[in-house]
């Protein structure tokens, strides 16, 4: 079971790049897909990705990895 903070999980690639000291939430942890270009949000404190906030249109609803 691979983590949406290390694995894209819209090609499932690991050149995932964390975005933490370029966008800030309070809640949420943004990362992006070196592969793929996908972008999308983590809650803090947990590995599922809640959101595709960009990336293939047709996996733009929540999904986890696993």
């Amino acid at each position: 079971m691979f983590s949406a903070r290390t694995h894209c999980p819209e090609c499932g690639g690991s050149s995932v790049v964390d975005l933490q000291d370029i966008l800030y939430s309070r809640r949420v942890d943004f990362f992006r897909c070196r592969s793929c270009l996908a972008w999308w949000m983590v809650p803090k404190d947990e590995d599922a990705t809640t959101r595709i906030v960009l990336g293939d249109t047709s996996a733009a609803v929540s999904k986890s990895v696993g």
